[in-house]
């Protein structure tokens, strides 16, 4: 039987913690400032020869190509993750996203160069899907497996809490930004937050260049038990929980994006909600899910992540009519209220458990490529194209919001449906960390 290798010490957790938190509060902030973009400004710099409508559509069709990119960015880093470690394939994730970001906000916009530039837009936002398709699974895996047992729930939760921070931040910037005037916004400002990334990306680099690999991974690359090829291993063995992951987040992902990108477009432009009031309200539901994400990541340490992650998405689902009565208000007040209990009750829920949950669903030679692929595949099936489906549903009955509020309900049932099927097939020792080799060869991994 293989030997034992114990977890971090508690100095090296909280310095992986601080790594996670960073590093995935800067790759989120760069992903979800294209998002604000997309929803209030992207039809005006990049496609002002279409009607408002169809210029709409056409920013969210660029919005999507990231998702489209997104698992073959999860499956590329997978790979390299299973093989060569967590720390280096997170570290140029990192900085490919970064960069990217800065030069979106170098870009020169139709009126300088016609279509040239929204062309360019296209290739970097597919360069920022690569990215962030590599930075979920493996800051995910990373600090679950530097936890003790006792407390993989609530470690996992932490880089979730840096997505928040990212929408947080990109949205709170945004708010500033939209304070100047009409001319020099769409002059010069809509660029700040994209440039302002550099400074951020580079205490990312400092912070996560000094977080130590993964136990996991080098207990099995001392015992030879790393996959060659993690990708179809997991498809071989694996099925059931890969498709599980992957139908389960549909609807953490719908929700979210409906609340980020989709509701601010379609509360400014349709319901004639101020640009800053709409961003201020996301502010405050990304405020309040960052204070709740921990608490319902200790809470599946206590009662387990499976009920906090099906008591999410009952909420969800129970939350979605309320929610759109609510926005119908035009009260800013009272959409706010809307947006702290969908994001920060019934999201956080299911987000602050799915790390650990999903984590534990596969061994240490597939489980980044294994996250990764489920995650990122459920993202460009129901997050990317979301916008546009709600565009289209609700165009396609008259300004109606029941077709996508039923829409929405009906995810919830899907993702609810898939993590009763799909039982956790793999965990990890108690306050070991890392499995035995004898357990590998038992769940099919090959030695």
């Amino acid at each position: 039987m293989a030997t034992n290798i114990y977890p971090s010490s508690a100095r090296q957790r909280r310095f992986v913690v601080a790594s996670t938190l960073a590093g995935a509060t800067v790759e989120w902030y760069d992903f979800f400032i294209f998002g604000v973009i997309s929803a209030l400004f992207l039809n005006k710099l990049f496609f002002p020869t279409f009607d408002s409508t169809t210029g709409t559509f056409l920013g969210f069709m660029t919005f999507s190509t990231a998702w489209l990119a997104r698992p073959v960015g999860g499956v590329i880093a997978g790979h390299l993750g299973d093989r060569i470690g967590r720390k280096t394939t997170l570290l140029w994730s990192l900085v490919i996203m970064g960069a990217a970001t800065v030069m979106i906000g170098l870009l020169p916009t139709y009126e300088t160069a016609g279509s040239v530039g929204a062309l360019l837009l296209v290739l970097l936002r597919i360069v920022q899907g690569l990215s962030a398709g590599a930075e979920y699974g493996g800051a995910v895996v990373t600090v679950v497996e530097h936890a003790e047992r006792s407390k993989r729930g609530f470690y996992g939760s932490v880089s979730q809490v840096g997505a928040m921070l990212g929408l947080l931040i990109g949205n709170g910037t945004f708010y500033l930004i939209t304070k100047l005037d009409h001319a020099p916004l769409m002059a010069w400002g809509w660029r700040v937050p994209f440039l302002a990334s550099v400074v951020m990306l580079i205490i990312g680099v400092v912070i996560r260049g000094r977080m130590a690999e993964s136990p996991d991974f080098v207990k099995a690359q001392m015992e030879g038990t790393t996959e060659r090829q993690p990708l179809l291993a997991l498809i071989r063995h694996y099925p059931r929980q890969l498709i599980s992951v992957m139908l389960a987040q549909a609807a953490p992902n719908t929700f979210f994006w409906m609340c980020a990108v989709f509701m601010v477009s379609y509360a400014v432009k349709t319901l004639g909600i101020s640009q800053t009031g709409m961003l201020g309200v996301v502010c405050v539901g990304a405020a309040v899910e960052i204070c709740t994400l921990p608490l319902f990541g200790m809470l599946s340490d206590c009662v387990g992540r499976r009920k906090v992650f099906i008591g999410g998405l009952i909420f969800l689902g129970i939350a979605a009519f309320p929610f759109f009565l609510i926005l119908q208000t035009k009260d800013l007040f009272w959409i706010a209220v809307a947006y702290a209990a969908l994001l920060g009750i019934g999201h956080s829920a299911t987000f602050a458990s799915q790390a650990s949950l999903f984590a534990e669903m596969f061994p240490t030679a597939v489980r980044y490529s294994g996250l990764s692929a489920g995650y990122q595949a459920s993202g460009a099936i129901f997050a990317g194209p979301l916008p546009m489906i709600a565009t289209l549903l609700i165009a396609s009955h008259g300004g109606a919001l029941w077709p996508f509020v039923t829409y929405t309900i009906l995810i919830a049932v899907v993702s609810l449906i898939a993590i009763l099927v799909g039982r956790p097939h793999y965990t990890l020792l108690p306050d070991v960390g890392v499995e035995h080799v004898s357990q590998s060869r038992q769940a099919g991994i090959s030695m």
